[in-house]
């Protein structure tokens, strides 16, 4: 039995968002410097992560009202990001707009990262 290759459905995923999609970024503040005591003390550094994205809406059947609301939207980033996104962060869209994280799901059923897939909301 051959094992499935996630490194080429990884490679395809990525073919596809960058024909298919726009350049964004995540945007990540992190603070350097400052005391283990008084870590405010320190320099908010902002970096941005450039990353290939589409976005769609959800379906009507995922929206509950609570977890997902009807102005979620759903963020599909490239597989090689370089860092791995979490809630702390903000996605920048390719219009500039400036969007929370609400949720990260990794599609990585191996070691391989085939796919992002953020919950964002404005």
């Amino acid at each position: 039995m051959t094992a499935f290759d996630y490194a080429k459905a990884a490679r395809t995923s990525e073919r596809l968002l960058r024909k298919f999609g726009a350049t964004g970024a995540i945007r990540r503040t992190t603070t350097e410097g400052g005391s283990s005591f008084d870590p405010e003390s320190g320099t908010e550094v902002v970096t941005d992560h450039p990353a290939i994205m589409v976005i769609t809406a959800y379906s009507s059947r995922d929206i509950d009202g609570t977890r997902i609301l009807a102005t979620d939207q759903k963020a599909l980033l490239e597989p090689a990001l370089g860092i791995e996104p979490t809630t702390s962060d903000l996605l920048v869209t390719a219009d500039g707009s400036t969007l929370t994280i609400v949720n990260v799901d990794v599609l990585r059923p191996s070691t391989t990262t085939v796919l992002w897939k953020l919950q964002v909301r404005r």
